[in-house]
């Protein structure tokens, strides 16, 4: 089920500081990980990538998940190492029309690449990573989970 991202995560997403990854799978459950700073937020509140090499093995990925209905994992980096993942299931591969023609485009005239796919990403679920909510979470779920030096009592003699 589709969910809308916050501000926050919205801001991160426009952020050109901001470090993105895309996480896939293949078809034998192979993890594939790699930086895409193509990532973005479309006006309907869907992730979009760009995919530049039609043979890679993100692409290949892609069109694996979207046959099989399989999630990818994206995470954001911002610089002042805020972080959030959100996991989603690619619904559209566009590889013609007048959005795939202005983005061909753009990214010609800009980087001097060809566009292989403008890759739909419904986001489905969010969890932010920053370090310091990431760790209050854990101690709130685990609170007997310690580090054993974490425990030791000191006596004075």
């Amino acid at each position: 089920m589709a969910i809308k991202l916050d501000e926050t995560v919205k801001v991160l997403l426009e952020d050109t500081g901001a470090v993105k990854v895309l996480a896939s799978v293949d078809k034998n459950g192979r993890p594939h990980v790699t930086f895409k700073d193509s990532i973005r937020l479309n006006s309907g509140g869907n992730l979009e990538y760009d995919e530049i090499i039609e043979s890679s093995q993100t692409n290949k990925n892609l069109v694996f998940s979207i046959w099989f209905n399989k999630q990818v994992a994206i995470n954001v980096l911002g610089p002042d190492k805020t972080s959030f993942q959100i996991k989603g299931t690619p619904v559209k591969a566009l590889i013609y029309g007048k959005k795939f023609e202005e983005r061909y485009s753009k990214l010609k005239a800009e980087h001097g690449v060809d566009l292989s796919t403008i890759w739909i990403i419904e986001p489905e679920e969010i969890i932010e990573e920053t370090f310091t909510v990431r760790r209050v979470r854990e101690e709130a779920q685990h609170p007997l989970l310690r580090h054993l030096d974490t425990l030791v009592i000191k006596f004075e003699g």
